[in-house]
Order: C-alpha cells, then structure tokens, then sequence
C-alpha cells in the first residue's frame, strides 16, 4: 500500500494565518484602550484595525460589510442580500461612539463626503426635525446606508477618514485605505516632532 505524504494544504495554512490575525487585532484594539496616547491616536488605531478586520471578514465569510461614518461615531453595517442592518450580534462590529473629543471626517476617491447625522433617539423624537432624521428600520431609501464597502471580492474604494481632536496641537490621523497598500494609520506631521 502506497503510503500519503502528510502535510497541510495552502487553504488550511491562509485560515491559520487569518485566525491568528483576528486574534492578534482583538488583542491590538483591546491592549488599545490602556494606553495614554491621545485619544484621536487611540479612535484612528482602532478604526484603522476594525476596517481591516472587517476587509478580511468579507473576504474570507463572502460576506459584504459597510461603514457609516459620522462626525463623532461609526457602525459596521451588514449586507443580506436586501438591505443592510448594523451588525449587532458582534461586540467589534457594534456602534463605537467617539464622544465630542474626537472628530471624523471622510474622503472618497479624495472628494469630501457629507457624513450621516447621528440617529435620533427616542427621546429626540420630539422635535419635527429630529423625527425625520430618525433612520427607518424597513430598508426604505430612509435607511442609513454605509459610504465604505468591504466586498467579498476584495475590492476596496480608495479612502481617507481623518480623525481629529479636540487638542489642534496635536495634529489629525488619518486612517487610509487602498487596494494596494491595504488600511493604515499615519501619524500627524507636528511641527517640533522628529
């Protein structure tokens, strides 16, 4: 009987390899938080992370993700096939608000993007004008919809987010994304700094 030589196959060796990245970014985000570095340092690294994640994702899940970004806040969407939801079971993926100290801003195929408004809440519904702003839960052209995709094909629209603080000494961050050189962060050049 002949023997088999063992071994692993290259599929079995890129999921070890993605398993280990994931492992390795929830590390990152989660070690991220314990820092002292500015936190529009802290919200760019973790924005630059999750996206990147959410890249892999797609592709290894054939799964489409979205990013709605907002002035102070962003939610990882989910395409079905219909419409796309926030992606609400995942504790990475769920709404990370940034609080007034941080602000983002977003370019596309370096054109400026007006960001969606945050969501109304229930208690904002008061106002006519908070109403309308309330997304719609039924898919309706209403819906919130994401400005960046993650396809499943891989590909990527080139993007810019900047992410700044409320400390202008400090400089912005901007979090990038190509085809090529995939999704990272660079630092701000401050004058004074070598």
């Amino acid at each position: 009987m002949p023997q088999r030589a063992h071994g692993f196959t290259l599929i079995e060796l890129l999921v070890v390899l993605v398993i280990i990245s994931i492992i390795v970014t929830v590390g990152v985000i989660s070690l991220g938080a314990l820092g002292r570095d500015p936190p529009a340092k802290l919200a760019a690294s973790q924005l630059a992370d999750l996206a990147g994640l959410a890249e892999e994702q797609a592709v290894m899940q054939s799964q489409e993700y979205g990013l709605l970004i907002e002035p102070h806040a962003y939610t990882f969407y989910i395409y079905d096939g219909r419409t796309w939801a926030p992606a609400k079971d995942d504790s990475l993926f769920r709404r990370h608000e940034l609080g007034d100290e941080v602000t983002l801003t977003l370019d596309l195929d370096g054109a400026p993007v007006i960001l969606a408004p945050p969501p109304a809440t229930v208690a904002d519904t008061s106002s006519p004008s908070a109403a309308s702003a309330a997304p719609a839960a039924d898919g309706s052209d209403d819906a919130p919809k994401p400005q960046l995709l993650f396809l499943s094909s891989g590909e990527l629209q080139p993007f810019s987010i900047i992410v700044g603080g409320v400390d202008k000494d400090s400089g912005s961050y901007t979090v990038k994304g190509t085809l090529v050189d995939g999704i990272q962060v660079t630092e701000p050049d401050v004058p004074g700094k070598h």
